[in-house]
């Protein structure tokens, strides 16, 4: 970023804009989209498929709040690379040059405003910001005393910050923030645009909340279940059984009371700051990152292709079909 860039961007207001697939998240849903807009400028909302109300509480909350933006409701393969490929592209022309967006997940709550942690720990040439995981975890006895679908009801009437409180520090990170550049451009094969930006020494604190409930668990594994299985989807798994999508039984996601590295979270409380740079590259290749993204990338964008939109593979009827099937399965179940 050239000097002059620099100046304009302090000037002018910090813009943040979200980029959210959805996907039977109707326990959360409501609730995150309420987090995000205490900071986000806009969220546009993919539903790759939902059955089960989600995509109504996206349109009912964006009747009421114009930033919620429901781009599209379609049933298709979840894509790392083109679903949120797809939600860049229309969000495209939302951005400007030293805008932010960022990849959010409705499971994933900020602990702390993304607009301060910019502006008090962002280096002004950086420009991806890593998370920092505290993975919240379904205890044993939580699933245990969760055995019945009234105390999974009563227990979904509170927030999530309420309902699970036990918490494990990841060491894995992914990037989350992204400082756009009206050049930059974004591979559909890739998980994040090329080149996305110097990337930040710290990490924002984003508590992660993947296992709610037994219910929602159990039916998160049923999706994966019967979409990893699937001959089409298949194609683009690398060893698919050896991923977690493949375990069909829930319960191996409960985390034993005992979990060794576990701790327990009072809402309202800070938690430990942690300083991990395992997401950093050292030394000369670190050093010419730096290179890259001060001087050349603008020009190095120009050789990529600007693919436009592309579109996600959908699903076949019979497959939701039989997703919806599942869902059935295990209501009953908890009935």
């Amino acid at each position: 970023m050239c000097r002059a860039e620099a100046i304009h961007f302090e000037e002018r207001r910090l813009k943040l804009v979200a980029l959210l697939p959805v996907r039977d998240e109707s326990d959360v849903i409501a609730q995150s989209l309420k987090r995000l807009l205490e900071w986000a400028d806009r969220i546009y909302v993919y539903d790759t498929g939902s059955v089960d109300g989600t995509w109504e509480i996206v349109n009912d909350l964006a009747v009421i709040d114009k930033r919620v933006v429901p781009v599209i409701r379609k049933p298709v393969y979840f894509s790392e690379t083109l679903v949120r490929r797809y939600l860049f592209e229309v969000a495209r022309n939302d951005l400007r040059t030293g805008d932010w967006f960022a990849r959010v997940d409705a499971d994933e709550f900020h602990h702390v405003d993304p607009r301060v942690f910019i502006r008090e720990r962002v280096g002004k040439l950086e420009g991806v910001i890593y998370h920092q995981y505290y993975d919240f975890c379904l205890l044993a006895s939580e699933a245990e005393r969760l055995a019945a679908a009234k105390a999974i009801e009563d227990e979904r009437r509170n927030p999530i910050e309420q309902r699970r409180r036990h918490y494990i520090v990841m060491r894995y990170a992914e990037p989350r923030f992204c400082r756009y550049r009206e050049t930059m451009r974004w591979g559909p094969d890739c998980s994040f645009p090329f080149n996305a930006g110097f990337v930040a020494r710290a990490r924002i604190p984003i508590r992660h909340y993947p296992r709610r409930d037994p219910l929602q668990l159990a039916k998160r594994c049923a999706l994966r279940s019967v979409m990893i299985r699937d001959p089409v989807s298949r194609q683009n798994w690398r060893n698919p059984e050896e991923h977690h999508w493949w375990k069909t039984d829930w319960k191996q996601f409960v985390t034993p009371d005992a979990e060794p590295g576990l701790r327990r979270w009072q809402p309202g409380e800070e938690l430990p700051e942690v300083r991990q740079q395992n997401h950093l590259k050292r030394g000369a290749v670190r050093a010419a990152q730096y290179v890259l993204h001060r001087y050349l990338v603008r020009w190095v964008d120009r050789f990529r292709p600007l693919d436009g939109l592309i579109e996600p593979m959908p699903i076949q009827d019979e497959v939701q079909a039989r997703i919806v099937e599942a869902y059935r399965a295990l209501e009953d179940q908890w009935k």
